[in-house]
């Protein structure tokens, strides 16, 4: 999927991914960069992230528990 920064340096995340992971107006986000690749990583505590999350991520046909979830958390 292709975006396009503005003048202003700004990018607009579509609605469609903002829907499927729960994004809102004013979320603040960690940005981090590893080479030209850039990350955005919600600023909340991975408990609210685990209650907001639970039941939309899938693996094919099987749902990320939220174990998993916390674990992959873990890893950042």
């Amino acid at each position: 999927m292709a975006i396009t920064i503005d003048e202003k340096g700004m990018i607009k995340i579509p609605e469609k991914i903002r829907e499927e992971l729960c994004l809102k107006a004013g979320e603040t986000f960690e940005l981090r960069t590893e080479g030209k690749k850039i990350t955005l990583l919600p600023s909340i505590k991975p408990e609210e992230f685990i209650a907001r999350m639970e039941g939309k991520l899938k693996s094919g046909k099987k749902t990320i528990s939220p174990d998993e979830i916390k674990g992959i958390w873990k890893m950042r």
